[in-house]
């Protein structure tokens, strides 16, 4: 004949399955919020990265400017000099005309 017992196995063996599905939600809860944490982090990695190479295109920007506008005034200084070197030339042929036209 089958032996009868009391019921205590069957509940210490639900009292186990419950201990074993509560362990594993757990586990799982872990891994969600291991996995939400490292989402996180690369998309605040990624903001950083975004954030610096939008200081150094800023920053490459204001160089360039600083570039050109360096370019410009030295080639404002080099055209003002070219004038004055041809009006001191236009003053000199004039002073030469002058001059001949004295003497004549």
């Amino acid at each position: 004949m089958a032996r009868r017992g009391s019921g205590l196995r069957t509940a210490i063996k639900v009292v186990k399955a419950i201990d074993r599905a509560n362990k594993q939600a757990a586990r799982e809860s872990q891994r969600r919020q291991k996995a939400r944490e490292r989402a996180h982090a690369q998309a605040l990695r990624e903001h950083e990265r975004e954030v610096r190479e939008a200081q150094r295109e800023l920053q490459r920007q204001s160089r360039l400017n600083k570039s050109a506008a360096k370019q410009a005034f030295k080639d404002a200084v080099a055209n003002a000099a070219e004038e004055y070197q041809e009006r001191c030339e236009e003053r000199a042929a004039l002073r030469k005309q002058f001059i001949q036209e004295v003497l004549k």
